[in-house]
């Protein structure tokens, strides 16, 4: 009889962690879903998909500490995508993704690639590259952003760094 109580223990123990680990799988799996949306939103320049995206108490965080709120970053980027005459890239590569119930967290490598044109009229090439850490949340609608951190970032004009980053 002891002996069956543990085997029926360590049954339930080992159907919860099986049952965590498959949750887990299924929140990586719409965590990664959103972050291809983010790719594609950016290369059509889809300002209110990539809005969508964010909890509504959404906070980006630069690297030099500069924190801004949703509707700060959504003017930030209808300006920017204003001048902006095609996105030719936009990747990220996740580096790691920790999930807690949830709640993940995850690091990324980012990297953009876009064409803009400048009040004279002239074109240039801007290339940034970035490390962030993302903090999402479950929501009833879905997986939704929290918060970005900007970590590290380099960015190029012409082929020129910038200065500041």
């Amino acid at each position: 009889m002891r002996h069956t109580t543990q085997w029926i223990a360590i049954c339930l123990a080992l159907l919860l962690v099986a049952g965590t680990v498959s949750a887990d799988k299924r929140a990586e799996q719409q965590i990664r879903a959103e972050y291809n949306k983010t790719t594609r939103y950016s290369k059509q320049k889809n300002v209110d998909g990539l809005i969508r995206q964010m909890a509504p108490d959404f906070l980006y965080k630069t690297k030099s500490g500069q924190v801004l709120n949703r509707q700060m970053v959504e003017m930030a980027m209808r300006e920017q995508y204003a001048h902006v005459k095609s996105v030719d890239k936009r990747t990220t590569t996740i580096k790691k993704m920790e999930i807690k119930g949830n709640t993940a967290q995850v690091t990324t490598a980012e990297e953009v690639v876009f064409t803009l044109v400048d009040v004279q009229g002239r074109r240039h090439k801007v290339r940034s590259v970035a490390t962030t850490r993302d903090t999402w949340v479950k929501t009833p609608q879905g997986w939704k952003v929290k918060m970005t951190e900007v970590l590290n970032e380099k960015t190029f004009i012409d082929g020129k760094r910038q200065p500041g980053n």
